[in-house]
């Protein structure tokens, strides 16, 4: 791609998935008040060096990190950051990142890739086993499973993507999964002392006998899944070129504000909408990134 891109993850822990793929900076925060230096630093030194940026943020970090970033971003004074701020769980995030990165050398600009991060996201599958959903926020949960999670033997099957659903985990119970499109291989973070049976005797299966890889459980995964008893699993492509036919535009024209080559507006990277006028654009005082894509630039411009 003609541009240098970084892509930092904030509330992620991978920084590859594939060997020799251009590497995500994890920053597995949330950063504090007193790690404003270091974030400064984090997100300054890809800029200072003339790369583009793309800063991936988990929602479930708060509003304080969001704000953090931003301001980081204000601080730069620069057009050359994009944030987007994904509400996907803590393993995903973080495969996402590094996914982003891997993709990077396909796109034909920064603002090609950061357009591209919902397709991106949308081609993971995000499953967990978990012990209890009592403390689940996504996707709703029955009143019965919210009593089942109360059984000491209890453990549900919950499904995000690309198939939303909970479930009791057992052999017995048929998944919503068929065999991807193209090969994946199962990430999977376990807690401690969880074992691995289900995923291999049940979700791997039903995926046409996929591998599984363990990695150690991530930092925040308890936190947003709501049980300490938790398998975190996300289906990774075993290989990037289809990922990124699949997600990257075809073709990408200069955003009228500030040239960056992106495939529609808004602009991740200055937040241009394209249907303003040049008096309103004036108006900016700094430059602005993305939140999903548009809602961080939206919220930081004063719209509604």
């Amino acid at each position: 791609m003609p541009d240098a891109v970084t892509v930092i993850g904030v509330g992620c822990e991978l920084d590859r998935l594939f060997a020799g793929q251009p590497p995500a900076v994890p920053i597995p925060g949330p950063p504090g008040r007193d790690d404003m230096r270091d974030l400064f630093d984090a997100i300054g030194a890809p800029v200072r060096h003339g790369a583009k940026e793309i800063v991936i943020v988990g929602d479930w970090l708060g509003a304080e990190t969001l704000e953090r970033v931003r301001m980081t971003r204000s601080l730069l004074q620069t057009d050359r950051v994009a944030i987007y701020v994904t509400d996907l769980p803590p393993l995903a995030a973080s495969v996402l990142a590094a996914l982003t990165a891997a993709v990077g050398p396909f796109a034909a600009s920064a603002g090609a890739l950061a357009g591209a991060i919902d397709a991106i996201a949308d081609e993971l599958l995000v499953l967990s086993w978990t012990g209890s959903v009592a403390g689940l926020r996504h996707p709703d949960v029955s009143l019965l499973h919210h009593a089942r999670s109360a059984l000491p033997w209890s453990a549900f099957a919950v499904g995000l993507q690309p198939e939303s659903f909970v479930q009791p985990a057992s052999a017995a119970d048929a998944l919503p999964l068929a065999p991807p499109e193209y090969p994946i291989e199962l990430l999977v973070a376990p807690e401690a002392d969880v074992d691995l049976d289900w995923v291999v005797d049940v979700v791997s299966p039903a995926l046409g006998g996929v591998r599984i890889r363990q990695i150690p459980p991530t930092l925040h995964g308890t936190d947003w899944w709501g049980t300490s008893r938790l398998i975190e699993i996300v289906g990774v492509p075993t290989s990037i070129e289809p990922v990124a036919k699949a997600t990257l535009p075809r073709s990408v024209t200069p955003c009228p504000w500030c040239g960056e080559p992106i495939a529609g507006a808004p602009c991740p990277f200055c937040g241009d909408a394209g249907a303003e006028s040049n008096s309103a654009r004036m108006q900016r005082s700094q430059p602005l990134g993305t939140g999903t894509l548009a809602a961080a630039a939206k919220e930081d411009d004063g719209g509604d």
